[in-house]
């Protein structure tokens, strides 16, 4: 999304403690088992065993379980009834498996997280402590969660002072998800869609809210996934998300699906984005299928199906986001299917101009379709106020646009706007465009590349990401 607005600014031995353990779901020793070996399978199930199988489980919580389980480790959930829980995994390398259908499940209320449960930071700059399902971090940290549910939604705390996630991969951390549902990571309140909040998988991220939600500090939370063959839809805010420097992702053949038309709830009044690469952020992203990422709301923005942005337009410790690839990919009935955004600040601290080194964004061989003009107030580059849509929108330098087929009345543009309507729209410098091919409806016509400006433009009023 991006908004019209201005440049401003352990074994226990006694039979109390095991009591305890075993009423908060650990396992209890009926047999020789070694759960610290390396490699073994810890089963979670809805009533506990000794661990020899999903007849016959270890545990009653993925959490327990998780503590128990070493590097190495699968812990595997049985059945398909959910286990309403928050699963926090910390400097170690598991897997989270399960039977098909399994399910981790926001628990409902959420409960308090302990800071002390979280990166040391949480504590030492007194940052807002997020509702997440799944919380992998830590150096150490290197977890596989393949073929799980993952579902929301999330109670949040009554306000937008919030952060929702259905996983999320912070300091140092690496995760792979790979097969994976990541469904419904939104609020519970309806009246909250509105918040900028609720992504399924968030990977890294630079800015943290503070507890009292008054400002944002740079901690540049670093993380990194690969995303595999994994739906992720009913999201509030975004799909994807990799951001910050030094996060880095590789996504590819997932499905990501907005909200669009279908869901007036969210489609009036929040700009979703399908999968984003931000702030410095690398990314290879690949063979998805995204759709319905569109605002329809007043609010002055547009949705994006891949966006990428970066520079320190949006703040002042933003690098740019440079060299992702963004190529394969079918991205349907987006505002934007792929939105480019790479601004830096002028000298006089007042306006967001084009980038002085190159940014070299790739979005080649994308299949883009939109069959509506339903967007009624995304500005275009230029600030002019309206609808705006575009098959592939850039802003940068030395980007390359090639061999995309974009098709649809979307994106065609009209004789009199608003709606400002594009195959491809750019306003950049000394972009690469060459080999794409556009069409209004089934009729497909080449488009001969252009050479847009080498010219720094001033653009007043420019829109730039929200954080």
């Amino acid at each position: 999304m991006r908004l019209f607005l201005t440049r401003k600014t352990l074994l226990f031995s006694s039979c109390a403690v095991a009591l305890m353990l075993l009423l908060a779901g650990f396992i209890a020793l009926k047999g020789p088992i070694n759960a610290h070996a390396t490699g073994v399978t810890l089963y979670v199930g809805q009533t506990q065993g000794v661990n020899t199988g999903c007849q016959s489980p270890g545990f009653t919580s993925v959490q327990a379980a998780v503590n128990v389980a070493n590097n190495g480790d699968t812990v595997y959930l049985c059945g398909t009834t959910p286990y309403a829980e928050q699963v926090i995994v910390a400097q170690k390398a598991i897997t989270l498996t399960g039977d098909p259908g399994a399910t981790i499940q926001a628990p409902d209320p959420f409960p308090a997280t302990n800071p002390a449960d979280l990166p040391p930071q949480f504590t030492t700059d007194n940052l807002l402590v997020p509702q997440a399902i799944v919380f992998i971090w830590g150096s150490s940290a290197n977890v596989k969660i393949k073929g799980l549910n993952i579902s929301g939604p999330l109670s949040g705390n009554g306000g937008c002072a919030e952060n929702e996630f259905g996983v999320l991969v912070i300091d140092n951390a690496a995760a792979t998800i790979n097969n994976d549902q990541v469904t419904n990571i939104h609020d519970i309140n309806s009246s909250l869609y509105g918040c900028q909040f609720g992504v399924g998988i968030q990977v890294g991220r630079e800015y943290w809210p503070t507890s009292n939600y008054s400002s944002f500090v740079t901690e540049d939370f670093v993380g990194t996934a690969t995303i595999k063959s994994t739906t992720v839809s009913g999201y509030q805010k975004n799909g994807i998300t990799v951001d910050g420097p030094g996060s880095k992702a590789t996504v590819t053949y997932d499905i990501v699906n907005g909200a669009g038309q279908s869901d007036q709830s969210f489609s009036t009044i929040i700009a979703q984005n399908g999968i984003q690469i931000s702030r410095g952020a690398k990314g290879q992203v690949t063979y998805n299928t995204v759709t319905g990422n569109a605002y329809t709301g007043s609010g002055g923005a547009s949705s994006g199906g891949i966006l990428v942005y970066g520079g320190n337009c949006d703040g002042p410790s933003t690098p740019l986001t440079v060299n992702v690839n963004v190529s394969h990919n079918i991205l349907q009935n987006n505002d934007v299917g792929v939105f480019i955004s790479n601004l830096i600040v002028d000298q006089s601290g007042n306006y967001c101009v084009l980038p002085t080194s190159k940014t070299g964004i790739v979005a080649k061989y994308n299949t883009v379709s939109n069959g509506a003009a339903t967007n009624v107030s995304g500005p275009n580059l230029l600030g002019a106020p309206g609808g705006y849509q575009a098959g592939v929108s850039d802003e940068g330098y030395a980007d390359q646009i090639a061999s995309n087929s974009i098709c649809g009345v979307g994106y065609t543009p009209v004789a009199t706007p608003p709606p400002y309507l594009s195959h491809i729209d750019v306003v950049a410098t000394n972009p690469v465009i060459n080999g794409n091919k556009t069409c209004s409806d089934s009729q497909s016509n080449s488009m001969s590349a252009w050479s847009a400006t080498g010219k720094v433009l001033k653009l007043r009023y420019h829109m730039k990401p929200v954080k």
